[in-house]
């Protein structure tokens, strides 16, 4: 409203300047100052109407973007949903192998098992029972129950990690530690 006004009476300063004249010149300064408020918010329009195109532009290339970014993520989450499929099965196939493989193994466990029952079972057979007395049997029987003792023990120990110091060696000497030496 202000700018509409300040252009009529631009318009009617510039073009309105005859004083006998007066009424003709007040029109004629307000009908040009019209014109030019009339092209000045043509002007505005035109300027809002090319905001407005620039808006909607910039707001079809969002949406161009996102439903591009979208199909992309589709696309990803599907490959990714396929990828892991495929690594599910082929998980399951080696479990499966790896189970079948534990179950040849325990069957030939057991095969060999029995196998030397068996033949422990004809080496009993085999054997002629020594004739002992009652004595000889019980000391026979303490010293087998002894050698079975000490070959656990010694199987036990066989796992157990040991430290080797050398005899000699005066850096391990408890006496030099607290200074006695």
């Amino acid at each position: 409203m202000f700018r509409l006004l300040g252009i009529l009476t631009l318009g009617n300063l510039l073009f309105g300047g005859h004083h006998h004249h007066l009424r003709r010149s007040l029109r004629r300064g307000l009908l040009f100052g019209a014109l030019l408020g009339w092209l000045a918010n043509r002007d505005f329009d035109a300027d809002r109407v090319r905001e407005d195109v620039r808006h909607t532009v910039r707001d079809a290339r969002r949406t161009a973007r996102k439903a591009m970014h979208a199909a992309r993520e589709e696309l990803r989450n599907a490959r990714r949903e396929e990828h892991r499929d495929t690594r599910r099965e082929e998980r399951e196939e080696r479990h499966e192998r790896v189970r079948e493989r534990v179950e040849e193994i325990r069957a030939e466990a057991e095969a060999r098992r029995a196998e030397r029952e068996v033949r422990k079972a004809e080496m009993v057979e085999a054997q002629p029972a020594p004739a002992y007395t009652g004595k000889e049997a019980r000391e026979i029987e303490e010293l087998a129950a002894d050698l079975e003792r000490n070959a656990a023990t010694a199987a036990m120990a066989s796992d157990v990690p040991t430290i080797d110091f050398p005899d000699e060696d005066g850096k391990y000497d408890s006496a030099r530690k607290y200074g006695y030496a």
